[in-house]
C-alpha cells in the first residue's frame, strides 16, 4: 500500500462530502428554479439572472481572494499546528471594509445600469446577501480539510429558503421574496458556522496589527486578481447582453444555459476544493495525473450528452415558454469539457505549487482575449447570442491551453511530488 494512502483517505472523504453538498446544491435549485422561471415569467426572470449577474462582480471584490488564500494560510498553519485566531481575525477584518467598498460601488452602479435602475430594492437585498456570504468562514473549514459542516448547514438554510418561496412566491410582483428569502438562508448558514467555529473549533477574533492586515491584503491580491479575471469570463458576458441585447427572452436563455453550465461545472469543485489542501500540504501530482486525466475523459461524455439533451434541459429548467432557447445550450456545451481541465490545473496545481503568478496570468490573458472579441463583436454589429456563445467556447479554450502550458512539467515529473 502507498504511503501516501491515509492522506488520501482524507482526501476522498472531503471530497465525498463535498460531492454531497454539490448533490443538494443541484436538488434545490431544480426544485426552485423552474417554479419561479414559471411565476415570474421570462421578463421578471431576467431580472433575477441579470442581478445575480452583477452582484458576481461585487462579490469578487469583497471575497479578494481569501477564499483561495484563506484556505492556504489555514491548511499551513494547522500543518504546523499554529493559532487559526489570526489569520481568520484578519480575513474577517479586511472582508468587512471590503463590504463597504461594495455599498460605494453599489451606490454608483446602480444610476448607470437600467435593469438595477429599474430594481434598486432588489439589488440592496442581493447585495447584504452577498455580504453575509462573503463573513462564511469556509476557508478555515477547507483548509482544516472538515467539508461535513458546510454540507449540512447548507441543506438545512436551503430547506427554509425552499419553503418560503413556495408557501409566499405566487407572482412577479412578489419578486423581492426571492432574495430576502435567500438572504435569510445565508443568515442561517452564517450563524450554523460560526458557532461551530467559537465553540467546536475554539477559534476566536482578536486583535491584529495593521502591518498584518496589509501583509495579508498584500498576498491575497494575486489570487484575487486570478479570481476578478475569472468572474470576467463567467459574468461580464451576461451583463453586456443585458446592454446589447434588448430582447429579455434572449437575457433568459442565456441566463438559464449559464446557470445550468455552472451548476454541472459546479460538479468539477468538490474534486479541486479537496485536493487543493491535499497539493499544498503533500504535492501527490500521481494523483492529479490521474484525475485530470479520468476526469476530462468523463467531461468529454458528458459534453455529448449534455448538447444532445439541449431541448430537454431547456424544458426542465425553464419550461414550454423558453423552448426556443434550447439552441443556447448546444452552442455551449464545450465549456464543459474545457473547464474541468482549467480548473483542475488552477488552484489545485499551479497555486499549490507556488505558481500563482503564471496562474493569475492565464486567467487575466483569457479575460482580455474575451474582451477583444467583445469589442470586435460590438464594433460589427455582431453582438448576437450566436457569435457570444462562439467566443466564450474559444476563450475557454485559449484559457485551457494556457493553463497547460504552464502545468504540463509538473503533469509529466515521474516523482510523487512534482518536483524536478
Amino acid at each position: 500500500m502507498e504511503a501516501n494512502a491515509p492522506n488520501r483517505k482524507l482526501f476522498f472523504r472531503n471530497t465525498f462530502f463535498q460531492y454531497l453538498l454539490q448533490g443538494a446544491q443541484y436538488i434545490f435549485p431544480l426544485i426552485t428554479i423552474p417554479y419561479l422561471t414559471r411565476v415570474l415569467g421570462p421578463d421578471v426572470y431576467a431580472v433575477r439572472a441579470y442581478v445575480f449577474a452583477a452582484m458576481a462582480f461585487l462579490q469578487t471584490i469583497i471575497n479578494y481572494g481569501f477564499n483561495t488564500y484563506g484556505t492556504r494560510v489555514i491548511a499551513l498553519a494547522a500543518a504546523e499546528g499554529k493559532s487559526l485566531n489570526t489569520p481568520t481575525s484578519a480575513i474577517i477584518f479586511l472582508r468587512l471594509l471590503l463590504c463597504l467598498v461594495g455599498v460605494g460601488i453599489l451606490a454608483i452602479s446602480i444610476p448607470l445600469i437600467p435593469i438595477l435602475t429599474q430594481n434598486p430594492i432588489y439589488a440592496a437585498i442581493a447585495f447584504v446577501n452577498i455580504c453575509l456570504t462573503a463573513m462564511l468562514p469556509d476557508f478555515i473549514f477547507q483548509g482544516i480539510e472538515d467539508m461535513r459542516i458546510i454540507t449540512q448547514r447548507y441543506v438545512a438554510s436551503q430547506v427554509v429558503a425552499v419553503a418560503c418561496i413556495f408557501l409566499f412566491i405566487k407572482g412577479p410582483d412578489q419578486l423581492l421574496l426571492v432574495p430576502t428569502f435567500e438572504t435569510v438562508a445565508t443568515f442561517i448558514a452564517l450563524t450554523w458556522s460560526w458557532i461551530d467555529i467559537f465553540f467546536v473549533r475554539k477559534v476566536r477574533i482578536t486583535k491584529v496589527p495593521f502591518q498584518e492586515l496589509k501583509r495579508m491584503f498584500k498576498s491575497s491580491t494575486v489570487y484575487f486578481m486570478s479570481n476578478a479575471a475569472d468572474t470576467v469570463l463567467s459574468s461580464l458576458t451576461t451583463l453586456l447582453i443585458g446592454i446589447y441585447i434588448t430582447s429579455k427572452a434572449d437575457i433568459s436563455y442565456w441566463s438559464l444555459a449559464m446557470m445550468v453550465v455552472s451548476a454541472i461545472q459546479a460538479l468539477y469543485s468538490p474534486i479541486a476544493n479537496s485536493l487543493y489542501p491535499q497539493m499544498i500540504k503533500r504535492r501527490d501530482f500521481k494523483l492529479a495525473r490521474k484525475l485530470l486525466i479520468l476526469g476530462t475523459i468523463t467531461a468529454l461524455i458528458g459534453t455529448i450528452a449534455y448538447a444532445c439533451l439541449s431541448n430537454v434541459i431547456m424544458a426542465i429548467v425553464g419550461g414550454p415558454e423558453y423552448a426556443d432557447g434550447a439552441y443556447v445550450i448546444t452552442l455551449t456545451a464545450p465549456l464543459l469539457l474545457f473547464s474541468y481541465p482549467v480548473i483542475l490545473m488552477g488552484f489545485p496545481i499551479l497555486a499549490a505549487v507556488g505558481k500563482i503568478k503564471q496562474l493569475t496570468f492565464t486567467t487575466i490573458a483569457a479575460a482580455l482575449f474575451q474582451i477583444a472579441g467583445f469589442l470586435v463583436l460590438i464594433l460589427t454589429g455582431r453582438f448576437e447570442i450566436l457569435y457570444v456563445a462562439l467566443l466564450r467556447d474559444l476563450t475557454e479554450f485559449v484559457f485551457m491551453g494556457l493553463r497547460f502550458h504552464f502545468a504540463l512539467p509538473y503533469l509529466r515529473s515521474p516523482k510523487q511530488d512534482g518536483t524536478d
